[in-house]
């Protein structure tokens, strides 16, 4: 079945397969710097929880209260 879909070229994997040419991904480019931006105006993904348990406990307390 995997060979049956043929094997997709992005540009990060010929700069990784050709170190000299340094090709730049436009749009990966505008990723990071739209993923930048949101951080900076505070919307960007939240931090990771320190704890896994501890977010749900409290979702659970405040649903059986």
């Amino acid at each position: 079945m995997i060979e049956y879909y043929p094997q997709q070229l992005s540009i990060s994997a010929i700069n990784r397969e050709f170190q000299g040419l340094d090709l730049i991904d436009e749009d990966e480019v505008q990723r990071l710097q739209d993923v930048e931006d949101k951080k900076k105006r505070g919307k960007g993904a939240p931090k990771k929880a320190k704890s896994a348990g501890k977010h749900w406990q409290s979702y659970r307390l405040s649903l059986f209260c």
